[in-house]
């Protein structure tokens, strides 16, 4: 009852602890996951209009650009310099470069940058083609942080490129990318930018995670979902191995995708908490109900404790077992009627195990202990009678294609039935056992002169009873067997004699199997050589 006490209050403590918390997380994450998904959406939106102005702006210097400064660069500096100062949102500088990849005017002016080869860049090359817009996220190689080139072809009249006008954009610009490397949710939250045609973070707020590859297919499954086109929110494990809930949203100008990020161990605070006052007050139940019951039972359980005395006594031999004295007739006196019926019970169960112990559990027949003693019985019968005693050692032919491909359980329906033919052939006298997986040994008593026919008749019956088809999945199997015949007239050792049927049964084998075949009546007697 004490325990039945303590489970119910557990049961409930653990009831409300899991499913309160079940139900308090899916509310948390419901709420957290459309928040997510607003700021996802607003700082995407907002990263949006700040690319589609930085890109139209470049377009608007593109068309108000004269040609005829490319072979001017001086002029062309003052000309960057001017509108830098009117527009400042390419704050790394303005550049053109000439068709050759070779940059003519910049704004600022970085050491190193004009004079320099940008031929090899891609977006250079994809910008001289004609095919304008904003290029990938890398290292900047003058400005030595991270950046977001921009580029647009200038043609003359004839839509011929004469040079490439390129805008460079700092990511951590507090106008531009800043809020994804500043920005906080919560605690420790934060924001990812991701370009997935480069499998790029653009911008994050871990300073470990920028212009970094992002994770290989596997690692997190949101983030796979994510690059396949998935926009939303869920709960996620990120490359830290941290679990946390994220939302995404789409930057529409770019193919890139905004993540707010959340760990689940902060957004489930409330939760857990919930879930830790559950445990406390549950515990405090679980002492008040241990102390309750214990009290008023232990005057009522009284009787059952001097029973369980006696029991224990009873199991360590101090006393025999013996029914208990039934003190009343309430639950402890049905309990102690109870204790009474088992000790019956085990007398019938330990005669089930002993029969458990001679006999194979499959087919019934005795086992291998027990056919050592009835040989030793027929041995001395035969010594005493002056007759023989004959065993016949039966292997089958054919089980193994059974037991393999119809499975263990058609392969022991077969054996069960090989057991039920045999005994029909089994007098009261002799001994059927079952000795190995599919060996059988009949020992045949009271032989007389004639001792050897009577045991042919008998193996050829084995072999007539067995070789009938079995039914097995509605389709007839054949079976056949083997027989090693060793005869004795109980002066030898009941361990040779056994070991010599064993050998002719595999002479029997070879000789084409389904046969028999007869050892050697010359066995060594006891005492002999």
């Amino acid at each position: 009852m004490i325990l039945f006490g303590v489970l119910l209050v557990v049961s409930g403590a653990l009831a409300r602890f899991f499913f309160l918390g079940k139900f308090l997380r899916e509310d948390v994450i419901e709420v957290v996951s459309a928040q997510q998904i607003a700021l996802a959406k607003a700082v995407a939106r907002d990263v949006d209009h700040q690319l589609t102005t930085r890109w139209n702006t470049l377009n608007r210097l593109g068309e108000s650009l004269p040609l005829e400064m490319v072979k001017q660069p001086e002029r062309l500096t003052d000309w960057l310099a001017e509108r830098h100062r009117i527009n400042p949102v390419f704050l790394p500088g303005l550049l053109v470069a000439d068709r050759q990849g070779i940059i003519i005017a910049d704004f600022p002016p970085i050491p190193g940058r004009r004079g320099a080869s940008i031929a090899d860049n891609p977006d250079f090359a994809r910008a001289l083609t004609g095919n304008a817009g904003i290029g990938k996220p890398q290292f900047g190689a003058f400005a030595k942080k991270p950046v977001l080139p921009m580029g647009m072809a200038l043609k003359d009249k004839d839509g011929v490129v004469q040079a490439v006008l390129v805008g460079v954009s700092a990511l951590d610009t507090p106008g531009f990318l800043g809020p994804i490397f500043t920005g906080k949710i919560g605690h420790t939250g934060g924001y990812l930018l991701i370009s997935p045609q480069d499998g790029l973070f653009v911008a994050a707020g871990d300073p470990d995670l920028v212009l970094k590859k992002t994770p290989p297919l596997g690692v997190n499954l949101l983030h796979d979902r994510a690059m396949q086109g998935f926009r939303g929110a869920g709960i996620t494990i990120n490359v830290k191995g941290t679990e946390e809930l994220a939302a995404v949203a789409d930057v529409p100008s770019t193919g890139w995708f905004v993540v707010a990020r959340m760990p689940t161990a902060e957004a489930f605070e409330a939760v857990t908490r919930a879930q830790e006052r559950i445990v406390k007050y549950g515990f405090l139940a679980v002492i008040f109900v241990c102390v309750v019951i214990g009290l008023v039972f232990r005057v009522l359980l009284r009787p059952l404790f001097s029973a369980a005395d006696l029991a224990e006594r009873m199991t360590q031999g101090e006393l025999p077992l013996t029914p208990l004295p039934v003190v009343r007739d309430d639950e402890v006196g049905h309990l102690t009627g109870a204790f009474n019926r088992l000790l019956e019970k085990l007398s019938t169960t330990q005669a089930a195990l002993e029969r458990m112990a001679h006999h194979d559990p499959l087919t019934g027949l005795l086992n291998r202990n027990l056919l050592n003693d009835r040989m030793l019985q027929a041995f001395a019968r035969a010594k005493r009678n002056g007759t023989k005693v004959a065993v016949l050692f039966l292997d089958l032919d054919g089980f193994k294609p059974i037991n393999d491909e119809l499975g263990h359980e058609y392969g022991d329906a077969a054996l069960v039935e090989v057991a039920r033919r045999l005994s029909g052939l089994v007098r009261q006298s002799d001994t059927l056992a079952r000795v190995g997986g599919d060996e059988f040994v009949f020992v045949i008593v009271d032989l007389g002169g004639n001792g050897d026919e009577v045991v042919k008749k008998i193996a050829a019956k084995c072999i007539e009873v067995i070789s009938k088809p079995i039914e097995l999945q509605n389709a007839a199997h054949s079976l056949g067997v083997s027989i090693g015949i060793a005869m004795s007239d109980g002066l030898s050792d009941p361990g040779q004699l056994l070991k010599a049927a064993d050998l002719a049964m595999y002479v029997a084998k070879k000789n084409g199997r389904s046969c028999y075949a007869m050892a050697p009546e010359s066995l060594p007697s006891e005492g002999k050589a």
